[in-house]
């Protein structure tokens, strides 16, 4: 695995010694936990923001709906919901 040296102050290096320990994990785990969990809430925060301006604007939440009901479709093959997979018998 490669590595690469980055700068950090010295108050956010505690901080980080101190929630990898918290954690059980080592300070690059950690830190790589830390920015993937930052990555992934900015991308659910825009998704969300999308979608409210979406919702807020009639003609695109009703184009949104229509795509919606057109997936739906899609989903309907015919078989009962309670039928067996093959793998079960």
């Amino acid at each position: 695995m490669s590595t690469v040296t980055v700068r950090i102050r010295p108050h956010t290096y505690r901080i980080l010694q101190n929630l990898a320990k918290s954690s059980g994990e080592s300070l690059p785990d950690a830190l790589d936990r830390i920015v993937e969990d930052t990555r992934r809430s900015r991308m659910f925060t825009e998704a969300s923001e999308s979608y409210a301006a979406a919702a807020a604007d009639p003609d695109a939440d009703a184009a949104w709906r229509a795509e919606i009901a057109a997936w739906e479709a899609t989903v309907g093959d015919g078989l009962p919901a309670d039928l067996e997979s093959e793998d079960d018998r």
